[in-house]
């Protein structure tokens, strides 16, 4: 059912049921109508032929040329439409007719009696009758005329005419009409489906595959040619994307800012007050020793604590902002990202670097360092390694970061809302970059996750 869900298959199929129904009337219409001009055609023709017979009979009997009059019969019997036919004198003996055999019969004999019966007061009243039956499939014609030149020497042409084939030709005109009409409305919806195929459909595939690949991919979305009105909609589309993307990069440098504030304020401040309560601890421990033992266990113990607290306020202030990056560059900041994997993890971690100083700037090094580390952390906290690799090289035109790893494999949200935070960021960071994340599997006797980034140094 999903064909008629489409815009394109619901008006071609209206246009098709709307076209059909108006062949359906218009060939009910037209039967009706040339129907009505075969009642017309035979009855005028039946009138006609029935008029000019008694007249040339009345001629010819006066003449007493009885072939004669038989051939005009004959003549007569040859139209497809005359069933049967003969002309009887006022004693109602047959003296003519399209049967030979009825020849000086008595009419009441003949397949014609009933109609005899029913018009023979033509002869009395010299009227020509022309009379559809109740079955309106036979015509009768009676036109009475005078054999001689005397008054009482009436005679009268009677004739039947049978319109089952005319009116079955009839019938079979207006459906021929109507399938004609029917491959032309065929043909025409046809024509419809390619054209809002073409100009239509495929236009807001392209839409929304725009739409959706913007959502996924961090390269501005393609722009539709055309001045219609989707290229229209395509055009203001990526005019909103690029000032979406421009606020985005904004949001994120100043949460990037804030970020490294934060993590100096803690550096500064809060670590360096923790260092010095636990020196001050120590010393309380070294003069206690002599004295209290138990006290002194008390407070080596509080200075303990402190240590571990500066410790896990250094490295707060180091994933808030590392320091390695500005101190030391890029590779010291992962070195540092690797070691916190080993200590924290318990994986064995290796870096492969390649100096990228002159290729990016401290932005964007600082940027592919949070994609590094959402990744590292990211995989250790999921998908439980023992070994992992990070890798930083140049490839062509494109600054390639991979995080390689045994652990198992990333399990893609069913939802892109269902994203976590980190993971949405690092979307948003990849997008700043104009970069691609790609996941892959290398089968072996262990399997490999891959997850590949390529910033490219020359944006489109």
């Amino acid at each position: 059912m999903n064909f008629f869900r489409s815009i394109q298959s619901r008006i071609t199929l209206i246009v098709w049921l709307f076209g059909l129904m108006m062949i359906l009337y218009n060939n009910w219409r037209n039967k009706h109508w040339l129907l009505d001009r075969q009642y017309e055609r035979m009855t005028q023709e039946a009138a006609d032929t029935g008029s000019r017979l008694a007249g040339l009979l009345q001629h010819l009997s006066r003449k007493q040329q009885e072939r004669a009059a038989e051939l005009e019969m004959a003549y007569v019997s040859l139209s497809p439409d005359v069933d049967l036919g003969l002309v009887c004198n006022k004693e109602g003996l047959v003296v003519c007719a399209t049967h030979m055999q009825w020849f000086q019969m008595d009419v009441l004999q003949t397949p014609l009696a009933e109609e005899w019966r029913r018009h023979a007061a033509v002869l009395t009243t010299m009227e020509p009758v022309v009379e559809w039956d109740t079955t309106i499939r036979n015509l009768i014609v009676m036109v009475p005329f005078f054999e001689t030149y005397e008054s009482n020497s009436q005679a009268a042409v009677l004739i039947r005419y049978d319109a089952t084939m005319a009116f079955d030709q009839v019938r079979e005109d207006a459906w021929q009409e109507s399938l004609r009409q029917a491959a032309v409305l065929l043909a025409s919806c046809l024509l419809l489906w390619f054209a809002l195929d073409e100009l239509v459909t495929r236009r807001v595939r392209s839409v929304v595959q725009i739409l959706r690949a913007t959502a996924t991919n961090s390269a501005l979305p393609q722009v539709l040619e055309g001045r219609d009105e989707l290229s229209m909609i395509s055009k203001e589309f990526t005019g909103a994307v690029v000032k979406l993307r421009e606020v985005e990069n904004m949001v994120l440098e100043a949460a990037e800012q804030e970020r490294r504030k934060i993590g100096r304020d803690l550096h500064d401040d809060l670590c360096q007050r923790l260092s010095a309560t636990k020196m001050k601890a120590e010393v309380v421990q070294g003069i206690l020793q002599a004295s209290d033992g138990k006290t002194a266990s008390l407070a080596g113990q509080v200075a303990e604590e402190l240590s571990e607290s500066t410790v896990i306020a250094r490295g707060m202030a180091w994933g808030l902002a590392p320091v390695g990056i500005e101190n030391h560059g890029l590779k010291d900041a992962l070195e540092n990202v690797l070691r916190f994997a080993e200590k924290s993890f318990k994986v064995r971690c290796s870096l492969d670097y390649s100096d990228l100083s002159t290729s990016l700037t401290g932005s964007a090094q600082e940027l592919l360092f949070r994609i590094a580390q959402e990744l590292a952390v990211n995989a250790c906290k999921h998908s439980k390694p023992s070994v992992m690799n990070i890798t930083v090289r140049m490839e062509d035109e494109n600054v390639v970061l991979s995080v390689i790893h045994d652990g198992a494999a990333f399990a893609e949200p069913a939802e892109p809302n269902k994203l976590g935070m980190g993971l949405h960021l690092m979307g948003q960071r990849l997008r700043t970059l104009s970069a691609t994340l790609e996941r892959t599997i290398e089968k072996g006797v262990r399997d490999f996750q891959i997850a590949i980034v390529r910033i490219p140094l020359k944006t489109p």
